[in-house]
């Protein structure tokens, strides 16, 4: 049976009120189960029509396909908007005038792609081209501007004619296109291994092509290398359950250099706790805890060796060692920045690029070397923000809340109530996801202890996912700036994504994964937003946000 067909009688049964065709394609299945587990029995009923959970190469060239179009879509969004509107007036960093005369294919380069150099993107091309030159440039990590510097070297020479700061723009541009092809690829494989469905892992796909946040995986942001780490991180942890020790390390790498990219990537170590928690306390090899293995019937003491063994060991020792890798990196850059600012001997003025001065001098920047005007310098402690376990930058804290007001509850201020409000659908959908997970949990235990221990028998559990975009959600509430809270969530973690799908899957059991690729512009959206008023919202808001977010950022308006 042809595509057009299957979408014919599917339509059919969207609008055929007499067949009551609609309510048992796009509500739930008529399966035998009890109100109370309906959750379960959905997931349980809806395997009758998903195909094996494997990786297929047939669905990653779609998902490839829809990213490409996704990106091509995006990049023409922003050029139309970008030439049709004037920018908007705003006092915000804009970078540094090149003095040189820049060629005609210079300013071509810079004209189509300026709309994806807007706020944060100029900070971290200042730094490709001429490092931590200010002290307000620090609230940004290295990893990403230092990949655009050095894969620009390695092609910038080949035409000399292109100015090394339009061939910067280019490099963060391409590299950043890359990297959302490869997030594809990783978000589908991740979401297979957890949720066990193609379908789930399709869908969740399917949503990161047209996410509210897609403007900043085409800018020169960090968040297409930051999600790409930790969702290469996530595959080592969780696709190998036979190598504890080799994956954890593994995992520690890759979330390490997030780290690196991003602070927030310090929270990735959640997942890596989960893991060496549940092995701790539940064996997967013989499908018991650890207290109920034979051995430990002989002998009550072996059972307390037993698990002092595997606490101290594999927990502790395990777990302090990922930690020390998770923010080696990050310490090594650290000690370099308080050398730089904090040293007057070791900033030689003459060496600084004039056209840095001037505007140092013109904004009143604060330049490497003047520690009379550099308040974490003159510290006591070397971490006096934060506990010394903690491993961010001594100088990060301070310099978030000098030049952007980050504190506890600093940003609640009646003129920013807009960007709080751009802020919640992606909060709210966090908070019903966090919420369906802890219904899940009640379900099947009855006490907290009972939860627990339910938790550890999951290995692959959404539960480390839902704490961490909590977590993530409530500090974009009460500490950092409200407006980036859309870009974090979607840029983070995989929950958002799979709380979404998880969702459309429940509500969709008779469409079948053939289905969901039809048609090719808005696959399984075109369909599944006529059958119910929420559907329609839940399209709305990425849509919404995939092109008139495209146009506040384009135009230098408060969408960052």
């Amino acid at each position: 049976m042809s595509k057009q067909i299957k979408w014919y009688r599917m339509e059919n049964m969207l609008h055929c009120r007499v067949l009551r065709l609609r309510k048992h394609a796009y509500r739930r299945p008529k399966c035998s189960y009890k109100e109370s587990d309906s959750d379960t029995a959905e997931s349980d009923c809806s395997v009758i029509f998903q195909k094996n959970a494997q990786w297929n190469g047939d669905l990653a060239l779609f998902i490839l396909k829809q990213c490409l179009l996704s990106k091509i879509l995006l990049f023409i969004t922003q050029l139309f908007f970008n030439w049709i509107l004037n920018d908007f007036p705003t006092d915000a960093f804009k970078g540094i005038v090149i003095k040189e005369k820049l060629s005609f294919v210079d300013h071509l380069i810079r004209f189509v792609f300026s709309g994806l150099t807007r706020w944060d993107s100029l900070h971290f091309l200042h730094i490709a081209q001429y490092g931590y030159s200010f002290e307000n440039i620090l609230a940004f990590f290295p990893l990403f501007p230092f990949l655009i510097y050095y894969f620009t070297l390695l092609w910038n020479w080949i035409i000399p004619f292109i100015h090394f700061s339009t061939a910067l723009i280019i490099s963060a541009i391409f590299i950043n296109f890359v990297l959302f092809l490869i997030c594809g690829q990783l978000l589908y494989a991740v979401s297979l291994t957890i949720t066990k469905s193609s379908k789930t892992a399709l869908l969740a796909c399917l949503v990161f092509t047209i996410n509210p946040a897609s403007v900043f995986f085409a800018s020169a942001y960090s968040e297409p290398l930051f999600m790409a780490l930790t969702l290469s991180g996530l595959l080592v942890l969780y696709a190998h359950p036979n190598m504890p020790f080799i994956r954890h390390i593994g995992a520690s790498i890759f979330f390490a250099f997030a780290f690196l990219t991003r602070s927030n990537g310090i929270f990735n170590f959640i997942y890596i706790l989960h893991q060496l928690f549940v092995e701790t306390v539940y064996s997967s090899e013989k499908h018991k805890y650890i207290w109920q293995l034979k051995y430990t019937i002989i002998l009550y003491k072996v059972i307390i060796i037993i698990f002092v063994h595997f606490l101290i060991v594999r927990f502790i020792i395990v777990g302090s060692f990922c930690w020390v890798i998770l923010g080696s990196l990050l310490i090594s850059h650290d000690v370099q920045m308080k050398k730089l600012f904090c040293e007057s001997n070791f900033v030689n003025k003459s060496a600084i690029p004039v056209e840095i001065l001037d505007f140092a001098e013109q904004k009143n920047f604060v330049l490497p070397g003047e520690i009379s005007k550099i308040s974490w310098c003159r510290l006591e402690f070397f971490y006096e923000y934060y506990p010394f376990w903690i491993p961010l930058p001594s100088f990060y804290a301070a310099v978030q809340q000098k030049y952007w007001n980050v504190k506890s509850f600093g940003y609640w201020k009646l003129k920013k109530i807009p960007c709080f409000l751009m802020a919640l659908p992606a909060v709210l959908i966090v908070f019903y996801g966090c919420y369906r997970e802890l219904r899940r949990l009640a379900r099947y235990s009855s006490s907290v202890v009972y939860a627990i221990l339910y938790i550890c028998r999951d290995s692959i559990s959404l539960l480390p996912f839902c704490c961490h975009s909590f977590i993530l959600a409530i500090l974009s509430l009460i500490l950092y700036n409200a407006e980036v809270a859309t870009r974090i969530l979607f840029s983070s973690s995989p929950y958002i994504y799979l709380v979404l799908s998880q969702y459309m899957h429940q509500r969709t059991p008779l469409v079948t994964l053939e289905d969901v690729q039809y048609p090719t512009l808005l696959p399984f959206f075109t369909n599944f937003c006529r059958t119910h008023i929420i559907h329609a919202l839940l399209l709305g808001y990425l849509l919404c946000y995939f092109f008139i977010g495209t146009l506040l950022h384009v135009n230098w308006l408060p969408f960052t």
